[in-house]
């Protein structure tokens, strides 16, 4: 393989995700990057920014032009891939975890790589195989803990925000940097307002508490997209600061990522949040449950050294 087209989509989460793979895909078979921002400048489904022209991206990754319809930007391999995508997730759904499930999943993947377009739909991740053409379309969310875990090191140096760090945001740094700080996100947003997966803020309270036994002098700078609701619904003992500078997504994520300790949302940004801390004591409290209609399902996003909470109680 010689060179990758990655198609950026979704929030600041998913996009790192999607940053970490194209550098995962780029070491592993030394080729190319090109990257494509298409779909947050061109199509109303997407209602997220590009956030991550905040961060480094690497000088050898080229920018693709922006262009408006699929079919531009993915040339005829698209009208392949579309009636074959949905045949196959109208099949899948009939097959309901069976081994000819497994089997479809594999054929799919095989078929579609090689037309040159590399996805999965169902958290079965691997590598693109052979492909016809080039370059190979990347495409999804790739949330993927083992391929991010085996970057680590690298990741951690090289994923931050280096865009000027404002007055108010600098204060806020001090603060945590001087403090046994605990970087505690409160996801709303869509989560709510989509009905989606929010969790209780019960569990939130829990955490804090626990937290506050096992570390000492902790002080708990709390992030969320819904800052005032979360002013209004947290009742704790504990020091509290509210980051609330209405931030953009990367201004809260540099701070988030400085902090000592976490407090996890059930989110993807939560998640790198957690991951590029760097403090060697690192302590990480996230609930066990990511889908909140399915409690049987622990997530797959935990490392072993993280402090499961069984947010199941509170609900």
């Amino acid at each position: 393989m010689k060179k990758i087209k990655l198609i950026f989509e979704g929030g600041l989460g998913n996009q790192l995700f999607q940053l970490a793979y194209g550098k995962y895909l780029q070491n592993k078979f030394e080729c190319d990057v090109q990257y494509d921002i298409s779909k947050f400048k061109t199509e109303s489904v997407e209602y997220r920014e590009f956030e991550l022209d905040s961060f480094k991206i690497s000088k050898s990754w080229k920018r693709e032009d922006i262009k408006k319809g699929r079919i531009k930007r993915f040339g005829f391999r698209y009208i392949i891939y579309t009636p074959i995508t949905y045949l196959y997730l109208r099949i899948r759904t009939s097959l309901k975890n069976t081994r000819k499930q497994i089997i479809l999943d594999n054929l799919y993947l095989h078929g579609i790589n090689i037309i040159g377009i590399h996805r999965c739909h169902f958290a079965n991740y691997t590598d693109p195989s052979f492909s016809l053409l080039s370059p190979m379309l990347i495409y999804g969310q790739w949330i993927w803990k083992e391929m991010v875990k085996s970057q680590e090191n690298y990741l951690k140096d090289e994923i931050k925000v280096v865009t000027p760090l404002s007055d108010s945001n600098a204060h806020f740094l001090e603060q945590i940097k001087s403090t046994n700080s605990v970087g505690v996100h409160i996801r709303r947003g869509d989560y709510v307002t989509l009905g989606l997966i929010a969790c209780n803020i019960k569990y939130y309270e829990a955490c804090i508490k626990r937290m506050s036994e096992i570390e000492n002098n902790a002080v708990f700078f709390i992030f969320s997209d819904d800052i005032q609701w979360v002013k209004d619904n947290l009742k704790v003992e504990a020091p509290l600061v509210f980051i609330d500078n209405n931030n953009p997504s990367p201004e809260d994520m540099r701070l988030l990522y400085s902090c000592n300790h976490f407090i996890m949302s059930n989110s993807t940004f939560s998640w790198w949040g957690a991951f590029l801390g760097k403090c060697p004591t690192k302590k990480v409290m996230c609930p066990r449950y990511w889908d909140i209609k399915n409690m049987k399902k622990e997530s797959s996003l935990i490392f072993d050294e993280w402090i499961k909470i069984d947010n199941s109680q509170y609900l």
